[in-house]
């Protein structure tokens, strides 16, 4: 169980990483050049943002996967998320037992080895790299929500992204923000994104990369909801790739939001589960 918590943390470790490196926000063009006369930018990103679930809660059945390093796990769990405030993952060993959990909050990360009794809870602020970058909740939100965002800003501002139409019939939005380059890949007709690419330039080379597919969209209350998600993070050499299958979408909201950890957990820095966790 020891793999599959450290494939499953170093997943979010690395897309947090790969999320970093913010060095002064670039505003993009307007958006308004496209080869296509009869598209409207400013109708079209609307109709993204309009497709977004209107629900506070959603909650899944889970299945895991993670592969890396020539390791492959696969395991049970649970997805619980309340809109800007929680977003809880839960892995169940042997369809019985709780192996792990992690919890991000607007306030901090939490990560649960409940087989060893470890855990590390800090906020976005003690980690260095986060606080420096303006990385927070509500980008990690929106990749699990299926939606825009601009990093550091809770509401993307919508005048700050471009938007062509492809040949293919999807649209092409895309932003920069310091070294990194954001996509996302949207169906022109229903606004629906298809998938997010996050890619880190150095020096005219793109030296780490994380794409975010999302399929098998299935209706949750009025709107469509991804039940497939499809994560490959390119990073240090080394490739993740993630996949959560969920079933049994629901709405949810009788469940604890926040986690107490017990006293007979044993606390760790987050500097050492980093280096750890990183070296796989």
């Amino acid at each position: 169980m020891k793999k599959i918590l450290h494939l499953t943390i170093g997943c979010w470790l690395l897309a947090l990483l790969l999320t970093a490196c913010k060095t002064g926000e670039k505003v993009s063009t307007d958006g308004t050049t496209t080869i296509d006369k009869t598209f409207s930018k400013k109708d079209f990103m609307k109709t993204v943002v309009d497709r977004a679930l209107t629900s506070q809660y959603v909650t899944a059945k889970l299945k895991f996967s993670a592969t890396m390093a020539g390791q492959s796990v696969s395991v049970g769990g649970s997805l619980k998320m309340k809109r800007d405030d929680v977003i809880r993952i839960q892995l169940v060993a042997f369809g019985i037992m709780e192996a792990g959990r992690l919890e991000f909050t607007k306030d901090y990360v939490l990560i649960m080895d409940r087989i060893n009794k470890q855990y590390v809870k800090a906020s976005y602020d003690d980690i260095d790299f986060l606080r420096a970058n303006n990385v927070n909740f509500h980008t990690l939100q929106a990749l699990f929500w299926n939606e825009l965002f601009q990093p550091g800003k809770e509401q993307p501002s919508l005048d700050k992204f471009a938007a062509t139409p492809q040949e293919e019939g999807d649209v092409l939005i895309t932003l920069s923000s310091g070294r990194l380059d954001y996509q996302w890949e949207a169906d022109r007709e229903t606004g629906k994104i298809n998938s997010t690419t996050i890619s880190h330039d150095n020096q005219g080379t793109t030296d780490g990369e994380m794409n975010w597919k999302y399929r098998s969209f299935k209706k949750l209350g009025q709107k469509q909801f991804p039940t497939d998600q499809q994560v490959r993070i390119k990073a240090d050499g080394k490739t993740l790739q993630a996949g959560f299958q969920l079933s049994s979408l629901e709405h949810d909201s009788s469940w604890e939001k926040r986690t107490t950890v017990s006293n007979k957990y044993k606390k760790v820095s987050a500097e050492t589960i980093f280096r750890r966790l990183l070296s796989l």
